[in-house]
């Protein structure tokens, strides 16, 4: 509960805690911005932790032109640490916190002390942007919280302030945070979260300011406090704090808000953590294990994901936490625009098998799910087959599985998916897959589409010319035009041309290989599409094995057209401009 011991009368309106670790180079511009808040009789508490860059040198020879700031040397290494020494030496009745490479806009902590001081609240919140060398942006877009100020809420009547878990864009009740014992850990990765919800939990009255109170610099490379750690440490030090701030949010038996909080995991900081440990994982670790555990045991307590959340996202996070690192790894790939790729070699049918079974159960979930409809369903339904589909023809580069095996893999797709998944793999479109699998593994083949072109052609290197080159969608073939094999240097080549105007619209292709009999085995075909160019009518998009081509109207004809739809266009707006609106 919130305490509401006075600090007496002498005690300073406001300490600002500062944390630095090798900030030279910003630390002046951050201090010079904390300086200038028209706060009355602030102190400034700067706790270097251990630089040798010559920070702290730096900011005593501020602290000697301005009594109001103070350098502290670290006792124990560590942000977390030099956070609570900074709180330990406070004698504000209000403390805030700052970055050593960050900037404070002017006004903020007025903003923050007159808003606590009017409601009588713990905590204030405020509004941040993150910047970077080439960009600025505002990660508060998506959370209601800060749609609209609010004083003297719980965290129940704003739950979405649970995905907003940094320290520095708020201001602190001292007596509040004292009482409730509230410490940073020493951790290698995100050291705020648990006091922050720790604090979220305990106050009774909480206010959310519309004014931006907090620039933080995003900076490049590994230098700042959040990019030192390794992969590992620091995906292990997320998922154990993160684990405690569950505990804390299951605490306060608010469903809404449990519900909030499964949707930072799912769709938000967990996944966001998740797949970066991903990114990074090349083989097995000692470290795997406890990762798996850990996860598993966060998913527990979160609760389950909505149904609107990505299904990628889930089915990546339920992956990991089965202990199929691989299948993760290839499913994460996918979100955001990406695509399957085996160029590691990482995508091996054991995972493949296990990301059908794990899809296929999460499918059955959003075809159930109150709030999603049929379109959803069939939406997200599409993305997954196409996921699975190519990285059932990318499995064979990796690791040319036996006949036997691509039998299962068929009996697992269509058991997760349905027929439909057969139309997109030759393999498994063929009657026999078993002899497919092995005429595949008989023909080793390459191509190198040249598209961009008129007719569009297939370079093929093979160990024989006993197959015809093709196009294969969905289900069909589109034979080329002319096609010819010749024998160079121990191997055959095949050039094969297929006319633009003879190919379907808006479709995916890939190349493929048709033999005397009607089977079709897969080719993998991975070259850069032609940049777009505006009088091209064929639109070309790489998707790993495939190709999506869209054929449009010649630019002869789209011209006429759209240069009616601009005149059409500037007409009304001219209109608008010089006739009044009536009355």
């Amino acid at each position: 509960m919130a305490a509401t011991a006075e600090n007496g009368g002498n005690a300073r309106p406001l300490s600002v805690i500062v944390p630095t670790h090798n900030v030279r180079s910003w630390i002046s511009e951050t201090i010079r911005s904390i300086l200038a808040q028209d706060v009355d009789d602030m102190e400034v508490i700067v706790v270097d932790d251990h630089s040798d860059d010559g920070t702290p040198e730096l900011i005593e020879r501020v602290a000697a032109a301005d009594s109001r700031v103070t350098v502290v040397r670290a006792t124990n290494r560590g942000g977390g640490s030099a956070r609570n020494e900074g709180v330990a030496r406070a004698t504000g009745r209000y403390i805030v916190f700052a970055d050593g490479d960050d900037i404070v806009p002017e006004g903020a902590y007025r903003a923050l002390v007159e808003s606590l001081e009017a409601s009588g609240s713990q905590i204030a919140v405020g509004d941040y942007l993150k910047f970077s060398p080439t960009a600025t942006w505002r990660p508060t877009a998506s959370m209601r919280a800060f749609d609209a100020p609010v004083r003297g809420a719980t965290l129940t009547d704003i739950p979405t302030l649970i995905f907003s878990r940094p320290c520095w864009n708020k201001a602190f009740d001292r007596a509040f945070w004292v009482e409730n014992d509230i410490r940073f850990p020493d951790v290698p990765r995100s050291n705020d979260i648990v006091p922050m919800v720790t604090a979220y939990v305990k106050a009774d009255r909480i206010d959310v300011i519309e004014d931006v109170v907090y620039l933080y610099r995003d900076r490049p490379g590994g230098t700042s406090m959040t990019s030192r750690a390794s992969s590992a440490a620091s995906f292990l030090s997320y998922v154990t704090q993160e684990r405690q701030c569950a505990d804390l949010v299951a605490s306060v038996g608010d469903d809404g808000l449990r519900a909030r909080y499964a949707s930072l995991i799912h769709d938000r900081d967990g996944f966001f953590h998740v797949r970066k440990f991903l990114a990074s994982w090349t083989q097995p670790q000692d470290d795997d294990a406890e990762a798996v555990r850990l996860l598993a045991d966060l998913l527990a307590i979160a609760g389950p994901a909505a149904t609107w959340i990505d299904i990628r996202k889930r089915v990546t996070l339920r992956l990991f936490a089965a202990g199929d690192i691989l299948a993760a790894r290839a499913t994460a790939q996918t979100v955001d625009g990406g695509t399957w790729s085996s160029a590691d070699g990482l995508i091996r049918l054991r995972s493949l098998e296990a990301l059908l079974r794990h899809a296929a159960s999460d499918l059955l979930v959003i075809a159930q799910g109150d709030r999603a409809s049929d379109g959803d369903a069939d939406a997200a339904e599409e993305r997954l087959l196409r996921g699975v589909a190519e990285a059932l023809e990318n499995v064979r580069i990796v690791d040319a599985p036996t006949e036997e095996a691509w039998v299962r893999l068929a009996q697992a797709a269509e058991e997760g998916f349905g027929e439909r998944i057969r139309a997109l793999v030759p393999e498994l479109a063929a009657g026999d897959v078993a002899a497919a699998a092995a005429r595949q593994r008989g023909f080793a083949a390459t191509v190198t589409p040249l598209f961009g072109r008129d007719p569009i052609r297939l370079h093929t290197r093979a160990s024989s010319p006993d197959a015809i080159p093709v196009l294969w969608s969905a289900g069909s073939v589109v034979r080329p035009l002319r096609w010819s094999w010749s024998e160079k240097d121990g191997g055959w080549t095949c050039e094969a041309d297929f006319s633009r105007s003879r190919l379907p619209r808006a479709v995916l292709l890939q190349p493929a290989f048709l033999f005397a009999d009607g089977v079709v085995v897969s080719g993998y075909a991975d070259s850069d599409v032609p940049e777009y160019h505006p009088f091209d009518n064929l639109l070309y998009e790489q998707s790993g094995a495939w190709v999506r081509l869209e054929r449009r109207a010649h630019w002869v004809f789209r011209a006429p057209r759209r240069l009616v739809i601009r005149t059409v266009s500037a007409a009304r707006t001219l209109t608008r401009r010089v006739i009044p609106a009536r009355p």
